[in-house]
């Protein structure tokens, strides 16, 4: 009953929600309600990994019984709830925006959340692909939202989650080809005794990989969240940043890595060569996502890269198919939703009360908005891995993973992207809450109350999972043993490395931390009064450089922050844009399609199309 519940109650609030679509309050509401009474439902089926439900289609497909049906996995689960609590905090944010929100999205959203539902606790290939369209759909018509520019960036979206789409309904067909049924977990168990020398095993895994590495925006698919992240609706963003891009990081675990992990293919070292691949793509990820984010000038599109970069340490850390190394990759996943969030609820604030979104056309807010500076503050501190906040312990155990695994040129790459992350989230601190306050900001205001509840929950979470790690790794232990890795007791503080003598217990740094803290405020209490300056008596400033008819390079220094770096970059990257490569791809294509399309047009054509489609269709039916 509860599995029927979390897959047919959101479509039931979209049929509700468009019924009052011109009421934003009830719509909202009625969005955080149901969001909140999901959470419920998922926090008591924790341990109750037996409970499924099936739904017999009365057909049959590769000699199977189509049988669509939803199964609760320690794995699906934890995505799942942690992906509606994110949930609920964006639901009471958005409380808060008052005429500026547009419910009609809410509807949309509904249907994305059963998807999400269904994607994570699919029984079987079909269900699964059923699911993941479904969200391809819906994601799209949240990002286009009704804009030009929206609906430009989302059919890039879209087509790339198309050619996802198209690779993993290939791979479920041939897949049940192979064995014969749809089921998930028989389906890989049969993957892992065939991967290593079946050349039909091997193109499956390939196609699924191109599915998630898509999803995810893994090397080389990296380039589609800065467009749909910078266009899509504020509200809606942290969503897509934090939760969307977990879908492909399930379907790895899920599908791929345990095939990579019990299959006996080639060794490179302490794991086989699929896996150092893996490695190094995630590598590259991390490094281009970091040094793209640093160039942005576009609030959005900086974490969008960010986000990217993420993903890429968490690829680094199944990568190495060890115990630690799953378990860090599993627990930056909620590290990232955690922070990413307070990151893009901060910003969206920023916006909402200033309309940019251009970083040097802002400043000086920390004095007017104090409470969303410190969440993105906390946060920026949280997602450079510093302790004592959360992004530290889940980066303390993937680079301890890759160490214990001879990658240590894969850890510098994590070593570099993540000290270089500091430098793209410092930016946005020093350009918009740092600096001068533009005088058309004189009178701004803290962003609402129902925005800054959430942002206050988020600040407590990064502080609490990371002086207590264990609250979030005991939840893990269960995802783990269902991938078959043997798990221990454990520690709410003390984390276990991968590395002999290197335990480390988080609650000490805190001390330090917390010492640190005490000593630096007495310092400032007991030293020397300095003179108080004006915000104003700056030679920098926020207001836009047009509007004093100077150049931004001579005006704001926020503009070009890091164009010695970018000047050290650029040449290399121009060299090989992946952007500029699918930009050919898409000329040519356009190029095609219209040759065919007059080709179509002709009687003689459609008769000889008519034809060879009658013929496959005889072929197929022989084969099949």
């Amino acid at each position: 009953m509860d599995l029927i519940i979390l897959i047919f109650l959101p479509i039931i609030g979209a049929l509700i929600s468009l019924l009052f679509i011109k009421h934003k309050k009830i719509v909202l509401t009625l969005f955080l309600g149901i969001s909140a009474y999901l959470s419920y439902i998922l926090y008591f089926l924790y341990g109750k990994w037996d409970t499924f439900i099936e739904y017999d289609l009365g057909m049959k497909l590769f000699n199977e019984n189509v049988v669509l049906g939803f199964k609760v996995n320690p794995l699906g689960w934890y995505f799942a709830f942690f992906s509606m609590l994110i949930t609920i905090l964006i639901a009471i944010f958005s409380l808060g925006y008052k005429d500026k929100y547009n419910q009609g999205i809410i509807p949309i959203w509904f249907v994305l959340i059963m998807a999400n539902m269904g994607i994570f606790f699919a029984k079987d290939f079909l269900t699964f692909f059923i699911m993941w369209e479904a969200m391809g759909i819906t994601s799209y018509f949240i990002i286009a939202q009704g804009k030009k520019i929206a609906e430009k960036a989302a059919r890039f979206y879209i087509s790339l989650s198309l050619i996802g789409t198209s690779t993993l309904i290939f791979g479920i067909l041939l897949l049940a080809s192979l064995t014969s049924t749809f089921n998930i977990e028989t389906s890989v168990m049969a993957l892992i005794a065939n991967a290593s020398t079946d050349n039909m095993a091997k193109i499956i895994l390939v196609l699924f990989a191109i599915t998630f590495l898509i999803k995810s925006a893994v090397f080389p698919f990296y380039m589609w969240p800065s467009r749909a992240y910078a266009e899509a609706p504020d509200e809606f963003t942290p969503f897509l940043s934090t939760i969307m891009s977990k879908y492909g990081i399930y379907g790895f675990i899920l599908f791929i890595m345990p095939v990579l992990k019990y299959a006996p293919f080639q060794a490179i070292g302490k794991i086989n060569a699929p896996a150092y691949i893996l490695a190094i793509l995630g590598a590259i990820t991390a490094v281009i996502g970091t040094i793209l984010a640093i160039f942005q000038t576009d609030m959005k599109k900086l974490f969008a890269y960010s986000s990217v970069s993420n993903i890429g340490y968490i690829m680094m850390g199944l990568s190495t198919m060890s115990l630690t190394g799953v378990q860090g990759a599993l627990f930056h996943s909620v590290n990232h939703m955690v922070f990413k969030t307070a990151i893009f609820l901060s910003l969206a604030a920023t916006i909402y009360r200033t309309g940019e979104r251009d970083m040097h056309k802002v400043g000086g807010l920390v004095y007017r908005m104090p409470i969303t500076f410190m969440t993105y503050l906390l946060a920026i501190i949280a997602a450079a891995g510093i302790p004592p906040l959360n992004g530290f312990p889940s980066k303390w155990l993937i680079i301890q993973s890759l160490m214990s695994s001879r990658m240590p040129f894969i850890a510098i790459a994590m070593i570099f992207a993540s000290a270089g992350s500091f430098m793209y989230l410092f930016r946005i601190l020093a350009s918009v809450f740092l600096g001068q306050l533009p005088d058309k900001y004189k009178n701004i205001k803290e962003a609402p109350p129902l925005m800054l509840i959430p942002m206050v929950i988020l600040m407590g979470a990064m502080m609490l999972i990371g002086v207590l790690p264990g609250l979030v790794l005991r939840v893990i232990n269960p995802a783990l043993s269902y991938l078959g890795f043997e798990t221990g007791e454990i520690s709410l503080s003390t984390m276990k490395s991968a590395l002999s003598n290197s335990d480390l217990n988080v609650t000490y740094i805190f001390y330090i931390f917390v010492a640190g803290v005490v000593v630096a405020g007495l310092l400032y209490i007991f030293s020397a009064k300095q003179e108080t300056i004006p915000q104003e008596d700056n030679y920098t400033a926020g207001e836009d450089p047009k509007d004093w008819g100077t150049t931004p390079d001579r005006f704001n220094f926020s503009y070009g922050f890091y164009q010695p770096f970018k000047e050290i970059f650029i040449p290399i990257l121009n060299k090989v844009s992946f952007t500029r490569w699918m930009g050919y791809f898409g000329d040519n294509l356009v190029r095609v399609s219209k040759s065919l399309r007059k080709f179509y047009r002709r009687i003689d054509a459609s008769l000889i199309m008519l034809t060879l489609g009658i013929l496959i269709m005889v072929i197929g039916g022989i084969l099949i």
